[in-house]
């Protein structure tokens, strides 16, 4: 199952005007929405449908820690959709923590609809460059899928995929996440943490960008499966003429 999201509105960019986009995907119901973390009403009810156990303490409690974390945890600029999961999964027979957070951002692009492929794959090698350089060919592997292809490391993985919204690039980057400590002093351990990303160009000047962060990395087919389904249920709507750019 799965809740429908539609994003449509324009992000103000400071060179130049204002950028539109419109499209809408499909979120595993698994998620809960969140607030902004500077609002002021949403989040009780947020973490009432996360931790459903909890009482309104715990909830607060969770509320405020997730609020001053979450700007550490994703980017702000240009966020359309933020969403977070809390709960278990089954491990090898064990039932273990599983707990992501989702964020979707658009990004203002310079390409036409002629150039979604060139976009696609430029973003593909500055991908591969940032994850595999100076790593020697040997500690690299190709992988391939029906729909898409590219190269795996010891830490990162970065594919080029076809859906049916289009050319896109998904990768995946284990990393080690430090927290500041907590207000008591209390020092705070390195988190790994599971970065796992899809952009997609749009038809016209803009990307999609869809990121799961997750300190469950021993989830990584879940998680991926996950955002294989939102990848898979992008699609683009049409734009105003008034909003399309001009091609010469």
């Amino acid at each position: 199952m799965s809740f429908n999201e539609g994003m449509t509105g324009d992000v103000t960019r400071s060179d130049r005007a204002p950028f539109h986009y419109a499209f809408h995907h499909q979120v595993p119901d698994e998620f809960v929405r969140l607030p902004e973390p500077t609002a002021s009403d949403g989040w009780r009810q947020a973490m009432a449908e996360l931790l459903p156990e909890s009482d309104e303490e715990q909830q607060d409690a969770a509320s405020e820690g997730l609020r001053r974390q979450l700007p550490l945890l994703s980017a702000r600029e240009n966020v359309v959709l933020t969403a977070m999961c809390v709960g278990t999964e089954e491990v090898d027979g064990d039932e273990r923590l599983s707990m992501g957070l989702l964020a979707v951002t658009v990004r203002p692009s310079e390409h036409t609809p002629s150039t979604r492929l060139f976009t696609a794959e430029g973003i593909y090698q500055a991908t591969a460059q940032k994850f595999f350089s100076g790593m020697p060919e040997e500690r690299l592997e190709e992988i391939g899928f029906p729909l898409g292809e590219g190269l795996q490391g010891p830490q990162d993985m970065v594919l080029a995929a076809k859906l049916p919204g289009g050319p896109a690039v998904m990768s995946t980057s284990l990393r080690t996440l430090r927290l500041p400590d907590l207000d008591a002093g209390l020092k705070m351990p390195p988190l790994p943490m599971a970065a796992l990303q899809l952009v997609v160009p749009a038809p016209h000047s803009y990307c999609v960008y869809v990121t799961i962060s997750t300190p469950s990395v021993f989830l990584l087919d879940s998680y991926s499966a996950r955002l294989a389904h939102i990848g898979r249920s992008l699609k683009f709507d049409d734009l105003p003429a008034a909003d399309q750019p001009h091609q010469p």
